[in-house]
Formats: structure tokens, C-alpha cells, sequence
């Protein structure tokens, strides 16, 4: 499953290293990828993308991890969209 999160936000380094300092602790939680990304021409829009197993892996996560981790990095999500994977 793909979750894609967007926020508008101005501490780009204090977001990034949370994300770096708590790696190894999310994927623990069963996110198998972690990507983030500022906007080339509007730096204070931000996207992370995050690959998880299944919607029950990344609900556990969302329950208490990320919210925590949201509150230290000063994020707030303004979109937050999940997408499953479609058999071909």
C-alpha cells in the first residue's frame, strides 16, 4: 500500500531529521519504503511517500507512532491518501 502525505510547512530540516533519526524505528513497524521531497519552486510544500505491506500495518503505525513522530518533527498533514495496489 502507498500513502502519500502533503503539508505546507517551514522547518524542512527539523522534519528531516526526525524522519532520519527515527528510520530504523519505522521500518521496524513495516514500512518497506520512505520518501520525502520539497517542492523545487514552492520549498515550503512538502511530500512523503511511504510503502507499507498492508493497510493493517500502516494502521497500527497511524495509531500512535505517527502522530508522535508528526508532533516532533512540527508537521501537520493538510492530505493524507492511501492507494492499493491494483492486480494487472
Amino acid at each position: 500500500m502507498l500513502v502519500i502525505f502533503r503539508t505546507r510547512s517551514d522547518d524542512w530540516e527539523r522534519f528531516r531529521s526526525t524522519l532520519h533519526d527515527n528510520l530504523d524505528r519505522i521500518h521496524s513497524l513495516g514500512c518497506t519504503r520512505l520518501e520525502a521531497y520539497r517542492n523545487r519552486k514552492h520549498p515550503d510544500e512538502w511530500v512523503m511517500m511511504q510503502t507499507w505491506p498492508d493497510k493493517g500495518s500502516f494502521d497500527e503505525f497511524a495509531k500512535e507512532t505517527g502522530p508522535e513522530l508528526d508532533r516532533k518533527s512540527g508537521v501537520r498533514w493538510t492530505d493524507v491518501s492511501t492507494w492499493q495496489e491494483s492486480a494487472l
